[in-house]
């Protein structure tokens, strides 16, 4: 994100200082500015943003004209555009005095926005009314900036995560929990392997620990039936990972990538059969 270039349009130094200083804590480096509308289109031409920060009362050409030549151009329609203003009053009367109400409808308690998109050829990708505040205006270019692709990596890694966790979580076995990390189940599957082996037998009074460190008995049948449960579950845990981030990849939009369920049953701790 922090690698997208950003144009600021305002014909405010001060804002645009005030802007620039949030961006560069922020990562971002590419920073340009324009302090007026016709300066910002020249300054689209020469940078192509990723990203453009526009004011709208500016002098020589507004930033409503600068956005709707924008959404017109073939060449920067595609460009996201956050419009930042403080002139939710004067966008009022001015559609008022218009009359670009609808059916004599009143505009008193209506959003900013709204009132603006009467005026707009199409909608911003994001609005902020001043003054700005740096979390807010930091939240919403993450918002308009991030990827499809990018949420279903992060989606992708918390899969991973949960099945560590899971992993992690301790089994249980004849109403005992036992640890299942990765040594404990190597423990066991060599414990197992070496079993399998013709007349393989196990040593008197032998016992697996228990998380709370107490010696469990078990027996031959036990130690296999315990490895095979436990094989089951690690198994059904890479499964269902894999098909969570299919299913995940598969995703078109990043609202339902978002909103992705990736805690089903398959995830909860298995527990062997008595």
């Amino acid at each position: 994100m922090a690698e997208t270039s950003v144009l600021i349009i305002d014909d405010e130094k001060e804002n645009v200082r005030y802007l620039t200083t949030i961006l560069e804590e922020n990562g971002f480096r590419e920073i340009y500015s324009a302090f007026d509308g016709e300066e910002g289109l020249k300054k689209v031409k020469e940078t192509s943003p990723g990203l453009i920060l526009l004011d709208l009362r500016m002098p020589k050409k507004s930033g409503i004209s600068v956005f709707n030549e924008l959404k017109k151009s073939p060449d920067n329609q595609d460009i996201p555009v956050i419009i930042l203003t403080g002139e939710g009053g004067f966008l009022k009367h001015l559609a008022e005095l218009r009359e670009f109400h609808e059916d004599g409808e009143g505009l008193e308690g209506k959003p900013t926005e709204e009132i603006l998109s009467r005026f707009i050829a199409a909608r911003p990708d994001a609005f902020l009314e001043k003054p700005i505040e740096p979390e807010p205006l930091m939240a919403t270019i993450r918002q308009v900036l991030i990827t499809l692709e990018e949420v279903q990596e992060k989606r992708c890694n918390e899969v991973n995560n949960l099945r560590s966790q899971k992993l992690l979580s301790g089994v249980v076995f004849k109403g005992n929990s036992f640890e299942s990390d990765e040594t404990s189940r190597n423990h066991l599957s060599a414990v197992a392997a070496k079993l399998a082996a013709p007349n393989a037998t196990l040593p008197d009074n032998f016992g697996w620990r228990t998380s709370d460190n107490k010696d469990i008995p078990m027996t031959k049948e036990d130690v296999l039936a315990f490895q095979g449960a436990i094989t089951d579950w690690v198994y059904n845990l890479y499964d269902a990972s894999w098909k969570h981030k299919a299913a995940i990849d598969a995703l078109t939009n990043i609202e339902d990538a978002e909103d992705y369920d990736m805690t089903p049953a398959v995830y909860c701790v298995y527990v062997p059969p008595l």
